[in-house]
């Protein structure tokens, strides 16, 4: 968008990582450099993508290592893309540092959407619009508004075995929405408070997301009842014929 040229579709990025800002694209930045693709799948209902890449300096320097699976369904009423998103300290010590300026699952809206344009903002807890979500704790946030004159929203659940969950929410009536868990000075206002974390070389973090694309707003579009579709999946089990069995 023009307020800010780093806000693009749905993305992973962090502002502070072992000092590399690789979330903006001012002068210095650090960036997300592709390795290799793991797995490729294509359907018309289901696609796969797994991918590794690597966060660099400005320099080149290896900061860490990232792994993302992406899910696609293309359902009759409704878009979902599953990500599941592995950050690696595989060269070193990483941390990260407490900066509002970052998401590890972000999104920005197109200006149709934007509260400020008459779009809404929901969470899970029934906060809405930046002044009762931005720096909240939620289960999922959701995003509606007009788009060619019919309302669609985009909601980010957040599953409970993502790290440091439920996340705390970067989100704006400017059509930005990301998923931050490490802004904790900010989000209190208490400078002491601090979110950072220290990965030693070999741990890593882990996020699971869901995106969900749906007709209407939060309420309209079911989204409390599918963030339940979603950490409480059917289970399939497969029984094989006992030996008295008969065709």
């Amino acid at each position: 968008d023009m307020d800010h040229h780093h806000h693009r579709s749905f993305w992973v990025a962090y502002g502070d990582v072992n000092g590399v800002d690789n979330w903006t694209e001012g002068e210095g930045h650090g960036k997300t450099v592709h390795r290799t693709f793991e797995l490729l799948k294509e359907g018309p209902v289901f696609a796969q993508v797994c991918a590794k890449s690597d966060w660099v300096s400005a320099a080149g320097d290896k900061i860490l290592e990232e792994e993302r699976a992406l899910k696609f369904y293309n359902l009759c009423d409704c878009r979902i893309i599953d990500m599941e998103l592995s950050l690696k300290a595989v060269y070193g010590e990483v941390k990260f540092g407490d900066t509002k300026e970052g998401g590890v699952a972000s999104l920005r809206v197109m200006p149709s959407m934007e509260v400020r344009n008459g779009g809404r903002i929901e969470n899970s807890y029934g906060g809405v619009n930046e002044a009762e979500t931005w720096g909240r704790r939620a289960h999922w946030c959701d995003y509606s508004g007009e788009v060619e004159a019919e309302t669609l929203g985009i909601a980010l659940l957040d599953h409970p075995e993502s790290f440091r969950h439920p996340t705390w929410w970067h989100v704006r009536d400017y059509g930005l929405m990301a998923a931050n868990p490490f802004a904790l000075s900010y989000y209190t206002g208490n400078p002491h408070k601090r979110g950072d974390h220290l990965l030693a070389r070999g741990e890593h973090l882990r996020f699971y997301f869901r995106l969900y694309i749906h007709r209407g707003d939060a309420s309209a579009g079911k989204v409390a009842e599918r963030y339940h579709d979603y950490i409480n999946p059917p289970e399939v089990e497969i029984c094989q014929p006992s030996s008295q069995s008969k065709i």
